[in-house]
């Protein structure tokens, strides 16, 4: 039984970005403020059979695995945090401990977002580099991947599996523009719900005007002008998207994003087309 003194927790560290004029956006809000608190707490504990003892109190894997469950992703923040093994402060969007004699494999780090860990050092923005991003994914997921902690303790392979499901749906997430779109949504608090409508009548009118077109194509050589004129637009949403969530055009971002969201199923629909066959987009 390994015996560890030494027990803290640690919160705050915000850090807003400031952003520039962008053409016909105006300036968007800047401010820069960083606050930071910590207190500590000592306690005497101990690690046994993946069972983490605190005085009287004992944490099983799961119990640690849900402190990843119960992350604010909302929040575009992270804050300092112990490892709790070692009790040392270490990144909360580290995978493993900073402490290099340490180095164990942590829980998701609360108020960790996506980009914190396969994008480092970048705040959260529409426009990345997707090789990067592939790139970072790969390397991340090799050094989590649970097979490789099988015959760890338990609670190491149960954090294992917790930190590659996480990165797996992070990546799936940040790799499509459309999702990332959304996601970018959701951190700003703005996120789209399912109920929402289109509301635009130049948007809806486009709406059916498309879909009567496929309908009425009779060749695949009409099928490849109307999917060329789609994806034109699609490029052309995307370059704004980028622009908008560049300095934080929030309401013009969201209904960028319910555009791009439609003309990805008019994509489905052209790709799904057949002579005669009635055509169903929804919105």
């Amino acid at each position: 039984m390994q015996r560890i003194s030494g027990f803290g927790k640690a919160s705050g560290l915000i850090v807003f970005a400031a952003n520039r004029h962008v053409g016909r956006y105006g300036v968007s809000a800047a401010a820069t403020a960083v606050t930071r608190s910590l207190s500590k707490q000592r306690a005497l504990h101990t690690v046994s059979k993946g069972v983490l003892h605190i005085g009287k109190r004992c944490f099983s894997a799961s119990s640690l695995i849900s402190q990843s469950s119960n992350n604010n992703n909302n929040s575009n923040s992270v804050s300092e945090r112990t490892c709790w093994r070692c009790q040392r402060k270490t990144s909360p969007s580290k995978l493993f401990c900073d402490n290099e004699k340490c180095a164990v494999i942590q829980p998701v780090g609360k108020n960790v977002n996506y980009f914190d860990v396969l994008m480092p050092g970048l705040p959260p923005t529409f426009a990345i580099n997707v090789v990067d991003l592939r790139l970072n994914f790969l390397k991340l997921q090799q050094a989590v991947h649970p097979d490789s902690y099988s015959q760890r303790e338990q609670i190491e392979h149960k954090l294992a599996e917790t930190q590659s499901s996480w990165i797996n749906h992070a990546y799936s997430t940040l790799k499509d523009p459309l999702s990332r779109a959304q996601y970018l949504l959701k951190l700003s608090g703005n996120e789209i719900a399912e109920e929402d409508q289109i509301t635009d009548p130049d948007l809806l009118m486009e709406i059916m005007e498309t879909r009567e077109e496929i309908e009425m194509a009779k060749t695949e050589q009409e099928m490849a002008a109307i999917k060329q004129r789609n994806d034109e637009k699609i490029a052309d949403v995307m370059y704004d998207l980028k622009v908008a969530f560049a300095v934080r055009h929030i309401d013009r971002a969201k209904l960028l994003t319910n555009k791009l969201q439609y003309l990805r199923r008019v994509a489905q629909a052209i790709h799904a087309w057949e002579p005669g066959k009635r055509v169903v987009i929804s919105h």
